[in-house]
């Protein structure tokens, strides 16, 4: 067997060193001091912060956009249009039939009229 035809099986994984951890978090230095790591995590943040403000400005229209369609139903006056017609949850039932029964009462009285006036 030649060991340049040699490949590792796929189907089980390769065991790692014990000491693995050391080459991802040192991999460009040999030992990094808390100092340095926390200054490398202020510049990250510091450039995720400005890559945020670049895409909000390259965005800003489609970001008004998108909050006018939210904020523009409750800026406009639409509520006297949708709620003139609602009975509150209060309303007396009794004034409401006696509504209901003078109206029918007033079409009554004008189709009567309207028939005694043909004759």
């Amino acid at each position: 067997m030649e060991r340049q035809y040699l490949r590792p099986n796929e189907r089980y994984p390769v065991p790692l060193d014990e000491s693995f951890w050391i080459n991802i978090i040192c991999a460009n230095n040999s030992g990094r001091s808390a100092a340095v790591a926390h200054e490398m995590d202020q510049i990250y943040a510091s450039n995720v912060a400005s890559e945020v403000e670049k895409a909000l400005r390259e965005n800003k229209e489609n970001i008004d956009n998108a909050i006018m369609k939210q904020i523009a139903p409750s800026a406009v006056n639409v509520t006297g249009i949708q709620y003139e017609d609602l009975i509150s949850l209060s309303f007396d039932h009794d004034e409401l039939i006696r509504q209901e029964e003078n109206r029918r009462r007033r079409m009554r009285e004008k189709i009567v009229n309207a028939a005694l006036r043909i004759e």
